[in-house]
């Protein structure tokens, strides 16, 4: 074969080598996500205070601070600033959380793997004990 024949072949492996790794990367933990089970946590058992908690599985990593005042989610704060991307989408979950009073709700359409993570940091903040 001549030599800029063989150069593009080493590319085009090259790149699907490159496509197959960031693959796997973008899709690590989605699978173990998929499977977490989110628990509705009694809030009307809650002290009044600030509840932090975390869920972190492959690239999804939520922190975040709960208030509960009267025995009611009255706020949810995300901690950390790589989840930002998603501000819109923690926006909306927050909102239905505090309407609804429960988690788990309704993922947001399109999101449903990050919905969960974020349900889940919501709820391991409500296991936990208040901070404030």
């Amino acid at each position: 074969m001549k030599k800029g024949t063989i150069l593009v072949l080493y590319f085009l492996i090259f790149i699907m080598l490159l496509f197959i790794i960031a693959g796997s990367v973008f899709n690590r933990g989605m699978s173990e996500i998929r499977a977490t089970v989110v628990m509705n946590v009694d809030v009307s058992t809650l002290s009044d205070g600030i509840y932090k908690g975390d869920y972190c599985v492959g690239r999804w990593c939520y922190s975040l601070s709960v208030t509960v005042i009267g025995h009611r989610i009255q706020a949810i704060t995300t901690n950390n600033s790589k989840m930002d991307m998603f501000k819109e989408l923690n926006q909306k979950l927050a909102e239905s959380i505090i309407r609804e009073q429960k988690i788990p709700v309704d993922a947001v359409s399109g999101a449903s793997i990050t919905s969960k993570a974020f349900q889940k940091a919501v709820e391991n903040a409500l296991k936990s004990r208040p901070i404030s």
